[in-house]
């Protein structure tokens, strides 16, 4: 937190699995005071698996918050104490099935920052080989299905999501001639 900014309360309205919703009361450096409630969450990871072909790997999956299946980039949120790369890793793998010799950061963003804490951390995976039989088994609460796609096809099959747009999107930008 910000130094100049003093914290006056904090109350925790609800804890589940995936994050907490906290009420807090801040006093900004003007003196102005606010009342805020934030999602707190542990952070998150994002990995877009690059084929040589270029083609991408994403994921399929129902998302009940919107009612409807989204294409999306493998993601999931990090275990406390593991590293993003890791993360990034295991996610690819139990999502997709698929292991990486390579992975090269991307940057990382804040998806809402006016309610909740989440930072998002995306990778881009090379060097992709199928995992057989000793594969990393999915969340049990998880009905996904990998589609491969062209690059530039997915960007627009990914628009509604933000985290499989940025990607893309970063991506391409670094692959296009002149690009830095």
């Amino acid at each position: 937190m910000d130094p100049s900014v003093q914290l006056l309360a904090s109350e925790s309205l609800f804890r589940g699995r995936v994050f907490e919703v906290v009420r807090e009361r801040i006093r900004l450096k003007s003196g102005l005071e606010q009342e805020l409630s934030i999602v707190r969450h542990p952070g998150a990871v994002g990995v877009l698996p690059l084929w040589d072909d270029g083609t991408v790997t994403l994921v399929r999956q129902y998302r009940h918050a919107v009612g409807r299946e989204l294409l999306e980039i493998p993601a999931g949120r990090l275990e406390p104490g593991e590293a993003t790369e890791a993360a990034a890793l295991r996610e690819l793998e139990e999502e997709t099935g698929l292991r990486a010799s390579k992975l090269r950061p991307l940057g990382s963003f804040f998806p809402a920052p006016g309610f909740c804490s989440e930072e998002l951390h995306l990778f881009v995976a090379t060097g992709l080989v199928v995992v057989g039989g000793e594969r990393r088994p999915a969340d049990p609460d998880e009905e996904i299905a990998s589609v491969r796609v062209p690059l530039r096809e997915a960007i627009q099959l990914c628009f509604q999501d933000a985290k499989s747009y940025m990607a893309l999107a970063r991506l391409i930008h670094e692959l296009q001639p002149g690009s830095s």
